[in-house]
Formats: structure tokens, sequence, C-alpha cells
């Protein structure tokens, strides 16, 4: 309900974002995703932010079965029947003294290893358990660059080495 988001509202994912409130409403009522994925977000583990006590932070272990059409841009991905397991997820909403959203964050993945999505979080992560990955670096379960594979095979010798 756009109702409940004050105008100078932010959505912040890891990926996507900062996007103002006109835009995420726009954006996320055109992909059809909650009438095309049925099942739960199954949300968790509600508290409230000891350092900003107007941000409530909550954890999601979803699983859904892909039933509806999802619209991303111009594709239509048609009901497959799959179902999508997502890996645990932080978000978190921050409230203005009228009691209305003006921040949320999330999508952020803490178990890479839970579920088909390969670790992604957010639709990502449902488009690429679909079998639609998206055709950017980020929309891609994360790779190790070469680099940070020779730094992490090398790892438990670096403390002796920066003596």
């Amino acid at each position: 309900k756009p109702e409940l988001l004050s105008d100078d509202f932010l959505f912040s994912f890891p990926i996507v974002g900062p996007l103002r409130k006109a835009e995420f409403v726009h954006i996320y009522s055109s992909f059809g995703v909650s009438k095309a994925m049925s099942g739960s977000p199954n949300y968790f583990n509600f508290f409230v932010d000891p350092m900003e006590p107007n941000r409530v932070w909550f954890s999601s272990r979803g699983q859904y079965k892909h039933t509806g059409d999802i619209k991303f841009g111009p594709k239509v991905i048609a009901p497959t029947g799959k179902t999508v397991v997502t890996p645990p997820q932080m978000l978190s909403f921050s409230f203005n003294d009228a009691g209305q959203c003006y921040k949320f964050t999330g999508g952020y993945s803490v178990d890479k290893t839970i579920g088909n999505t390969e670790g992604l979080g957010g639709l990502f992560g449902i488009l690429h358990a679909l079998g639609h990955t998206l055709p950017f670096h980020e929309g891609h379960p994360w790779k190790p660059s070469l680099s940070w594979e020779a730094y992490a095979k090398h790892f438990p010798k670096l403390q002796e080495l920066w003596k």
C-alpha cells in the first residue's frame, strides 16, 4: 500500500536502488511477483535496532511455487510450476514519527548454501531459480575472482608472512 510509505521513501537493496517512492511503487507493482508466486516469504525474527529505535530488522526464508506470469520489462515468464527456495535474508524497515516507512532495505543473503537460488536474494534469486538469470555480473551467483582464490588459498599462511 503506497500510503504506508512516506513521501521521502527510499528502497535500497544490494544491487537495486536507491529508488524513490514513485519508482519503487511503479516497478514493484509491474512485476506481478505476489500474484505469480504462491507460498510464503516466511518472515521471522523481528527486532528493534538498538542504535536506531525507529528501525525494525527481520529475516526471511521464503519458499514459493511459480504459478503465474512474472513480468520483467518486456519479458513475460510463464508459470513453470517450479519451487523456489530462497536463502535466509535480512531486511529492515525504518519508520518516521507518523508511522510511515521511509526506508526499506533487504535482499542480503546470510547463507548462500541454502535454497536453489545459488545465494542470490530478492527478485534476482527468484529469476535465477526459474532459469532466467539476468545478463549482467551482479545478477549471477557469486563467483570468486582469480585474485580472491589466490588470496584465500594462502590466507592461513598470511599471518606468518606479515610478521
